[in-house]
């Protein structure tokens, strides 16, 4: 029999189907290697501040937040790249490899004409706003240099971007994950030897750099070598096929645009409303702030592919149930950290930076309550993008961001620092029960369900021993103490959790990304 136009017959061989079909690994397998990656790129952020900050003082480092905070402006794919992922993986189970490539195709054509253009804003962006920030006529040099740099990164992260895309779509996370690992590893030592060396901030910014280099050559390795089939190019461009990407990826647009406004808003506020040094203690309190979203940042980034797959006719629960579970172990994994962080943001503060991490702290504990509300629509997100349609998200991130942005802009000249951080959360404490309804509606999700599973099991099944933490912690404990007090509230509640929150499905996805039960997992199971 004959294989239907544009579609390549299935190659004999499991080897040949398998990521056409599911996760490399699967989905626990994903979620573990995007735990991993996520965690090594904040422990990045969270270890080369200190190391940083003292080595080069507090104005430089100021400016090399500042550059790094408005290139992350310009460093989004408007969309493209979640669309490319979403198309890829409906199209993988089915092998659809001529759909592939043209997707992949426009894909590549958009990213590389978006390198151009948006590395050329980045230019402009930082012509604009350098002169005006206040800092030592000695930095003058340093600050050009630092821009230039993150021109180049803006560039490079773009021009590569696609193929990290199609890996995803494909079902090759684990991939993108493992690089993702090698890329943190490369900054943290090369960044502290150019500390202990002394060569100057510039240099940080060259690491960074050189390490998006080779993790963008790299993904296009891979790439080729892991889907030679599914090329990128420019001979399989087709506009009907990008069309339908801007369709999905103008919603997505609008929310990335949206949410780097609202996560670099703050930095940039603080150069340009106080001193530029603090900027350092801005950016401290933020990285606090992010290694707790993280949390269901890296699960968000597992499900995509997964629930995009689930929308071309692969096997497993449906997107509702996906959502649910996932959102249910997302609050559940944040609030394992968010407790014993907030509770001890002071004293892990002054550990970190000194007695000026007493400032960082205060943002920190702004921004970290805010989880709260946030955490429950998060894992919407990529869900809805695998069912073709974010619209309303878009239209709640604009509004979350212009507003933020106007009382971060108003509180901060009133109050400084503190104001800044506490105009970008007041927005989300609105909007969140909106958020949740869209989602309940387009997944047709109980509402019953959502406020048991998701908020009641994960929040009040640990509330006591949350209240004991709190209470102990108002003695003021020594560091040590605050250690282990820290490792038995994880532990008591990871106990409550398992026993008492937790589904029979849920338990067994959870023992499924255990190594040595990995094999053993049902894949129908293989899902939040």
């Amino acid at each position: 029999m004959s294989a239907p136009t544009g579609t390549v017959p299935l190659k004999s061989g499991r080897d040949r189907r398998e990521p056409m079909t599911r996760p490399a690994g699967g989905m626990a397998g994903a979620v573990v290697t995007t735990y991993a990656a996520r965690f090594a790129s904040m422990i990045a952020y969270v270890v080369l501040l200190p190391i940083v900050l003292p080595a080069f003082g507090a104005e430089a480092y100021g400016l090399y937040v500042l550059t790094v905070a408005l290139g992350a402006l310009f460093q989004q794919d408007l969309g493209i790249g979640g669309a490319t992922t979403r198309f890829i993986g409906v199209a993988a189970p089915s092998r659809d490899v001529a759909r592939m490539r043209s997707v992949a195709s426009a894909s590549n054509v958009f990213f590389l004409v978006a390198a151009f253009l948006l590395s050329g804003a980045t230019a402009l962006a930082f012509a604009v706003t350098v002169p005006n920030a206040i800092f030592g006529e000695h930095l003058e040099a340093t600050a050009w240099s630092l821009c230039v740099l993150g021109v180049a990164n803006v560039f490079l992260i773009l021009v590569f971007s696609s193929n990290r895309q199609i890996l995803a779509g494909i079902g090759r996370l684990n991939d993108v994950n493992y690089l993702l690992i090698a890329l943190a590893v490369f900054r943290i030592v090369l960044t502290v030897v150019v500390c202990v060396a002394g060569i100057g901030i510039v240099a940080v910014a060259v690491v960074d750099v050189l390490g998006i280099l080779g993790f963008g050559i790299a993904t296009y390795v891979l790439r080729r070598l892991r889907a030679p089939e599914v090329t990128a190019r420019l001979r399989d461009f087709r506009w009907p096929v990008f069309r339908e990407l801007f369709r999905i990826s103008s919603q997505l647009m609008v929310l990335g645009i949206a949410g780097v406004v609202i996560m670099q808003a703050g930095g940039i506020l603080t150069a340009l409303l106080l001193p530029i040094a603090f900027t350092a203690l801005y950016a401290a309190g933020q990285r606090i702030y992010l290694l707790v979203k993280e949390v269901t940042g890296s699960l968000a980034t597992a499900v995509l592919p997964t629930a995009s797959m689930r929308e071309g006719g692969a096997e497993g629960p449906r997107n509702g149930e996906l959502f649910l579970r996932g959102t249910a172990l997302a609050n559940m994994l944040m609030t394992l950290v968010l407790v014993p962080v907030l509770i001890f943001m002071p004293d892990i503060m002054q550990l970190w930076l000194g007695p000026a991490g007493l400032g960082a702290a205060v943002v920190a504990q702004i921004l970290v309550v805010s989880m709260f509300a946030n955490n429950n629509h998060l894992l919407a997100v990529p869900i809805l993008t695998a069912q073709g349609s974010v619209r309303g998200y878009a239209i709640l991130h604009t509004i979350w961001a212009v507003c933020g942005v106007a009382l971060a802009a108003l509180l901060g000249s009133a109050i400084g620092l503190p104001g800044i951080a506490l105009g970008l959360v007041i927005p989300i404490l609105v909007l969140e029960p909106v958020y949740v309804v869209i989602a309940l509606r387009q997944l047709d999700v109980s509402g019953r369900d959502f406020l048991v599973r998701c908020v009641l099991l994960p929040f009040g099944s640990v509330a006591p021993l949350a209240a004991i933490l709190f209470a102990v912690g108002l003695v003021e404990p020594p560091l040590p103490l605050i250690a282990l007090l820290a490792t038995g509230w994880v532990v008591a509640a990871l106990v409550v959790y398992y026993f008492f929150a937790l589904d029979r499905a849920s338990r067994l996805w959870l023992t499924s990304a255990l190594p040595h039960r990995r094999r053993a997992a049902d894949p129908r199971e293989d899902a939040p």
